[in-house]
């Protein structure tokens, strides 16, 4: 890990059940998520499904520590699966988190496989690593193919937008309301400008 470098692991807590969305590093699990869900007075068999939004260590690499402290399943996008061997079933077009309905948005750019979440009730977006912002080295597909997912974002309808770092230009990880628009409109703007080879 490089350092300074976090990536963000965001808990969805329900009534009875709560879903994880990526596990970070090796360490993330015991130094910093399993603190917390114990702080809150639930058990770490609560966790019902674990989604891996894609396939980099920065989100996969606590995925063993989870499995077997939580027996909770691990889902991530098909095209993904091959290359995260921890991973445990496909993701399908929505996902229960804790109470909560989750659509499944196949957002390739980043990686072939990246998916986002879209809360359409709360209007929440968990992005993962598939807005970048100025990181424009992040994407590793074809510009274009990075610039159609980001079209899909932008026709959502977003109060808030929690990234899995905290991407340059707003240089945060967690974005309400223009500022979401704002980041999905600048990170095609940087892409558009984009010579690739």
């Amino acid at each position: 890990m490089r350092p300074g470098w976090t990536c963000n692991v965001v808990l969805v807590f329900g009534e009875d059940e709560m879903g994880v969305v990526d596990t970070g590093y090796e360490n993330t699990p015991e130094d910093f998520v399993f603190p917390l869900i114990e702080e809150q007075g639930r058990r770490l068999d609560e966790v019902s499904i674990i989604v891996n939004t894609h396939r980099d260590g920065d989100h996969i690499r606590g995925n063993t520590v989870f499995k077997e402290r939580t027996g909770a399943p691990i889902a991530i996008h098909e095209l993904e699966m091959e290359a995260v061997p921890t991973a445990d079933t496909k993701i399908g077009d929505n996902v229960t988190l804790g109470d909560r309905s989750f659509k499944v948005i196949h957002t390739p750019g980043h990686r072939p496989g990246a998916v986002c979440l879209y809360d359409e009730v709360s209007k929440i977006l968990l992005t993962g690593d598939s807005v970048c912002g100025t990181r424009e080295n992040l994407i590793r597909m074809d510009k274009n193919i990075y610039i159609d997912s980001l079209k899909k974002l932008l026709a959502l309808d977003v109060e808030l937008m929690i990234m899995s770092h905290p991407f340059a230009p707003p240089g945060k990880d967690i974005l309400r309301g223009d500022e979401a628009k704002q980041m999905i409109e600048t990170s095609i703007e940087i892409a558009v400008n984009l010579k690739q080879t």
